[in-house]
C-alpha cells in the first residue's frame, strides 16, 4: 500500500507540474476513497500555493472522484462551482455518464441486476476499475461516470450486464439519476459522539466491529482516512465505511433520561 502510495503521488504530482508549465485542464483518473485520503496533503499544499484543485465525480456526494487542475480561464475553484461550468459547457467535461437500460426491465429470472452485475460485466471487457467512477443503479438499469473517451468505446462494444441485453446511451453528467440514490433518516443513542459509536449505530455493527474497521483504515470522514476510534464528531460530517456505504451525521439532537444522546444521520440505501 505504501509503495502504491507513493506512486499515485509521484503521478498526481507529475501531472500538477505539467498543468503549471501548460495552464489547461488536466484530470487525473478516478481515486477511491483512501487514494483521496492519501493525496489530501498535495491538494492542501498546492491550494495553498494559488492553484485550484477540485475533486469531482459527475455529480455531489460522488464517492470516485477525478482530481482536476483547474486553469484561470474556468470560473471554477470548487466542487459546486466545476458542476455549474460543465453543466453550461457540457462539451468541454472529461466525463460523461454511461447511460445503460436494460431491455425489457433489470429483473431476469427472477433476480434484479445489481453494482456487481454492472461492474463485473464492465471489468470483463477489459476497462480498468480506475477510469470508472461512481455506478448509479436503478430499477431499469443503472448509469455509470466514466471518461468521455471510455463513453464513446463503451457505447460501441458494450451490449450486456449479467446475461441482459443494455441499451446505451452517452448523456452529460447534468443529467445524472441521483434520485436514485435514496436516503433513510435514523435515530439513535450514544454514550459520546465518537467515531466508533456512531459508524456501529450507523452501519448496524458492535462497537468493537466498528472500532476494528476504523484502525484497519475502513472509514473515512469528510474523505479523510481517521484511524482514532474515540475520533470526535460535530454535525455535518460524511461518513463512509467501505464495503458498507455511506452516511451523513447530522449531530446530536438531544438527550435521554439516562444521559445518553440521541443522534441523527441520513444513511444511502
Amino acid at each position: 500500500m505504501m509503495d502504491e502510495n507513493k506512486l499515485l503521488l509521484a503521478e498526481l504530482t507529475d501531472k500538477y507540474e505539467r498543468f503549471l508549465r501548460d495552464s489547461y485542464l488536466i484530470v487525473s483518473d478516478f481515486l477511491n476513497l483512501a487514494q483521496q485520503s492519501a493525496a489530501a496533503g498535495l491538494f492542501r499544499r498546492w491550494r495553498g500555493e494559488g492553484s485550484k484543485i477540485c475533486l469531482f465525480g459527475g455529480y455531489p456526494d460522488a464517492e470516485r472522484r477525478m482530481v482536476f487542475f483547474v486553469p484561470d480561464y474556468m470560473p471554477a475553484g470548487d466542487e459546486t462551482e466545476l458542476m455549474m461550468y460543465f453543466c453550461e459547457n457540457p462539451e468541454e467535461c472529461p466525463v460523461v455518464l454511461l447511460d445503460l437500460k436494460a431491455a425489457g426491465g433489470s429483473n431476469r429470472g427472477g433476480r434484479t441486476l445489481t453494482h456487481r452485475d454492472y461492474l463485473g460485466s464492465l471489468l470483463a471487457e477489459g476497462i480498468r476499475r480506475e477510469k470508472m467512477g461512481d455506478i448509479l443503479v436503478r430499477p431499469d438499469g443503472a448509469q455509470v461516470v466514466v471518461t468521455r473517451e471510455m463513453g464513446e468505446y463503451l457505447k460501441l462494444h458494450y451490449s450486456r450486464a449479467g446475461n441482459v441485453p443494455l441499451e446505451v446511451r452517452i448523456l452529460p453528467v447534468s443529467e445524472a439519476d441521483t434520485a436514485s440514490v435514496h436516503r433513510e433518516t435514523v435515530r439513535f443513542t450514544v454514550a459520546s459522539a465518537r467515531l466508533d459509536s456512531v459508524t456501529a449505530g450507523a452501519f448496524q455493527l458492535s462497537r468493537k466491529d466498528a472500532a476494528e474497521a476504523i484502525s484497519r483504515g475502513m472509514v473515512f470522514v469528510d474523505e479523510t482516512e481517521i484511524l482514532k476510534p474515540d475520533f470526535s464528531l460535530k454535525g455535518g460530517e460524511k461518513l463512509v465505511l467501505r464495503g458498507k456505504g455511506k452516511a451523513i451525521y447530522q449531530g446530536v439532537s438531544g438527550t435521554s433520561k439516562k444521559g445518553k444522546l440521541y443522534v441523527t444521520l441520513d444513511r444511502f440505501v
